[in-house]
């Protein structure tokens, strides 16, 4: 997994990200079901007594992690046009790195005539590319398309004339290009696993709002199933005892049950994006990407967030500029005997 966060103010571009990828294979749990059923409802058996699980059953089960992947680039930067992208989802397309890919997007688009002038052309063509790549890749697995791997970026920056930055959500699988922020528009936005980060920022994440309206929702459907019933004895044991008969074309189903509003919007932080002073946005992004890789490393099982976190900044007129990466170096110089 991964975490990307960007953030839009009115003066610039804050990407950040992670740099742990985790490789994973679909396993089936045996044991704890649920089971495959017949059409009776009874849990099927092979020939050995065994129980049959589903393929419904299989999950996605971390292996391996590596850490010191690059998922941050820079991806266009011709006549005032400047743009990066961070990632997330698969580390590898045909074999070679997202970052690679990204690379040779780059250096492709440097030998082209015309040169894009905003964020949404480079983000449209840079999903082409990228497109043309992971149905390849996709393709060769022989799944069909439904299951096909999730490949996602963050694109933002600044096209020529643009005022202010902007920022587009590319997704390869589905093959979209959304526009977060533009146009002035200013806020926070992340990608890949950040369940630290919209409790922080909303609340709640998404699995704990789904869980919540779901019990509610069940609990309501199961009350006015309840109150319907109860209402119909009530009725009936009332005429039964005036020795009566229902008229005809009386209506005793109960009103619908009403839409629930919880005013999730209600919990959210309340943060001016727009007016974050530039040092403060850049340790605000920081902050919680290392929120969320503290919340992986001190929880069961692989941290699949976590590694070095990446700082990149893109201000109008500017290169973009990755904040104090360390160079390469050599340090083993060889083992004593």
């Amino acid at each position: 997994m991964t975490i990307n966060v960007a953030l839009v103010t009115s003066e610039a571009l804050i990407l950040g990200c992670d740099s742990i990828a985790s490789a994973t294979t679909p396993m089936i749990q045996p044991f704890s079901g649920p089971f495959a059923k017949d059409a009776s409802g009874k849990e099927l058996q092979d020939a050995d007594g065994n129980f049959v699980v589903p393929l419904t059953n299989v999950q996605q089960v971390v292996t391996d992690v590596f850490v010191g992947v690059t998922k941050m680039f820079q991806i266009y930067d011709r006549n005032g046009t400047c743009v990066a992208a961070t990632t997330a989802g698969m580390a590898k397309l045909n074999d070679m790195s997202i970052a690679s890919l990204a690379r040779d997007f780059l250096e492709k688009e440097k030998d082209k005539t015309k040169a894009f002038v905003n964020v949404y052309a480079v983000a449209n063509s840079f999903l082409r590319f990228f497109r043309k790549a992971y149905e390849k890749d996709q393709k060769g697995t022989g799944l069909p398309e439904q299951y096909w791997s999730q490949l996602e970026f963050l694109v933002g920056g600044y096209g020529k004339h643009d005022n202010f930055p902007s920022l587009f959500r590319v997704k390869v699988k589905d093959n979209t290009v959304d526009k977060e922020f533009g146009d002035g528009e200013c806020g926070l936005a992340w990608s890949g696993q950040a369940d630290a980060i919209e409790r922080l920022i909303r609340g709640y994440d998404s699995s704990l709002r789904y869980l919540v309206e779901s019990h509610i929702g069940e609990l309501m459907d199961k009350h006015h199933k309840n109150m319907s019933d109860s209402i119909l004895k009530i009725l009936k044991s009332t005429l039964d005892s005036l020795g009566k008969e229902m008229p005809k074309g009386v209506n005793t189903k109960l009103p619908t049950m009403p839409t629930t509003n919880l005013g999730w919007e209600d919990f959210h932080a309340a943060i001016d994006y727009s007016n974050l002073p530039l040092q403060d946005a850049i340790d605000f992004v920081s902050f919680l990407a290392f929120m969320q890789a503290g919340r992986q490393k001190f929880s069961r099982g692989f941290a699949t967030v976590g590694g070095r976190i990446h700082i990149g900044l893109s201000r109008k007129g500017e290169k973009f500029n990755m904040l104090n990466e360390p160079d390469l170096t050599h340090e083993h110089t060889g083992f004593s005997s």
